[in-house]
């Protein structure tokens, strides 16, 4: 008789410990933080048109942080948990790199105040925050940077369990200067001979718009040039101008700053030169009322023209008489009336250039090359400016016997050299991501030049013009 035995196989039981915070931040961790996308921003006091400084921080975008504001608000943005109107909500912070990569802060900026950023329905600034908006704010705050230090935005007093911070590689340049160059071509243009040819000229701009950054004024002292060089010296259209002078609004709640300034402008050999002293004032249209007429897929206009005003005293130290012109008054007054509208865009050319394959394509990021991000297609690919203005000469009589008026304009057309194709492997460095350091402008002009005893001309011109 066989005894059959059966294995028995001892029974192993494995016990799992499962934590209630399983994908969750554990009870006294600190919660990994949302990353901020933070940027700076210049804009000017007013009415003293002191230079200030901004940080704008994007609180509806990217998704992490549209979704930390819905719980950071709550359900009642009148009375959120967490408020964005307040500078104790934020802190920034000048930061330094440690070598285990860490960020440690050196010291910490004040924030002056908060600027909530877009209107309501009723076209009323925002004074609240509700979830995605505004979409963005800016911490005013006095710089006192150097040129290497970096910034870093927090956000402060968040709910429990969320944390908000940028990445703390923000530098702020508060550089108060600007300059352009622009090299064109003038064909048939007019000499102060009577006689015409085709010449190039570099039209040169510079302005230091806060001579006096180390001084606290109530006014504002700026240093400006605009210069117009020739390869032929007899061009009616060579000048230069070198200003100083002083500026401050008037009215605490419409924009309207006077100027008084001194300058010193002739043709680019001196034959002609005068000292002009004026006093001025500029303003702008309202403009509410254009949002539907002048903001669309056709033309966007978001500003309107600046017009400015000035009452000029001229002092003619040389003066050299141009073929069919007088000898002007040696002491002078004009009244000079300006229009300059330089912020309007076509927005459909973009489409079109795409057509025509003259624009660039935007690409997707590259997995294999860290860091690379892609490119967006060009949002900006064609533009205008248009400025006009006039010359009232009581003192400068016509051959009529009749008080002398000089009326002037022109307009232009400018193409970013970032959208251009063709551009990218010509001229790689101006061609970079940025609209505004490089374009084409093309521009025809009916001018008047103060510079050079109100020479006239009607010519074309077209170059590069350079930004910084």
């Amino acid at each position: 008789m066989k005894t059959r035995l059966n294995k028995v196989w001892p029974m192993v039981t494995i016990s799992i410990a499962v934590s209630p915070f399983w994908g969750q931040v554990p009870p006294g961790a600190a919660p990994k933080p949302a990353a901020l996308s933070v940027g700076t921003e210049s804009y000017y006091r007013y009415p003293s048109l002191e230079p200030a400084a901004a940080i704008s921080v994007q609180l509806a975008d990217p998704a992490p942080v549209y979704d930390l504001m819905k719980k950071a608000i709550g359900s009642d943005p009148h009375n959120p948990l967490w408020d964005c109107t307040r500078p104790s909500s934020y802190k920034v912070a000048v930061v330094s790199r440690q070598s285990d990569g860490s960020l440690k802060d050196v010291r910490i900026l004040k924030i002056t105040s908060v600027a909530l950023q877009g209107n309501d329905d009723t076209g009323k600034r925002l004074r609240y925050c509700d979830v995605g908006s505004p979409g963005q704010v800016q911490l005013i705050f006095n710089p006192d940077l150097g040129s290497k230090e970096t910034l870093q935005v927090t956000l402060v007093g968040l709910p429990e369990g969320s944390a908000a911070k940028s990445d703390g590689t923000l530098q702020y340049n508060d550089t108060v200067l600007s300059f352009s160059a622009t090299p064109q071509a003038a064909p048939s243009d007019k000499l102060r001979n009577g006689k015409t040819r085709d010449t190039g000229q570099a039209k040169v701009l510079f302005s230091d718009s806060n001579l006096l950054s180390s001084v606290q004024l109530p006014f504002n002292v700026y240093a400006k040039s605009s210069d117009l060089f020739s390869t032929d010296e007899k061009d009616s259209q060579s000048s230069f101008s070198a200003a100083v002078g002083l500026q401050r609004g008037i009215f605490p709640r419409w924009f309207a700053p006077i100027h008084f300034d001194e300058t010193v402008q002739g043709n680019q050999t001196a034959t002609n030169l005068s000292n002009v002293a004026s006093l001025g004032i500029t303003t702008l249209l309202p403009w509410s009322w254009s949002a539907r007429l002048l903001y669309n897929s056709i033309i966007q206009a978001p500003l309107p023209p600046d017009l400015t005003i000035g009452n000029q005293y001229t002092h003619r130290i040389n003066q050299l008489v141009a073929a069919g012109s007088k000898l002007l008054a040696i002491d002078d007054y004009s009244l000079n009336p300006v229009a300059n509208w330089s912020s309007v865009r076509f927005p459909w050319a973009c489409t079109v250039f795409g057509w025509m394959h003259i624009t660039q394509k935007g690409t997707q990021p590259n997995p294999s090359k860290p860091g690379d991000k892609g490119t967006q297609p060009p949002q900006y690919c064609l533009g205008t400016e248009l400025n006009f203005g006039g010359y009232y000469l009581p003192l400068d009589l016509t051959e009529a016997q009749h008080q002398r008026v000089e009326g002037y304009g022109d307009v232009s057309i400018l193409i970013p050299l970032s959208g251009l194709s063709f551009a990218s492997k010509v001229f790689p460095y101006l061609s970079s991501n940025d609209p505004a350091k490089s374009q084409i402008r093309i521009k025809w002009s009916d001018s008047v030049n103060a510079a050079n005893n109100y020479a006239r001309d009607r010519h074309w011109t077209y170059g590069i013009e350079l930004i910084k």
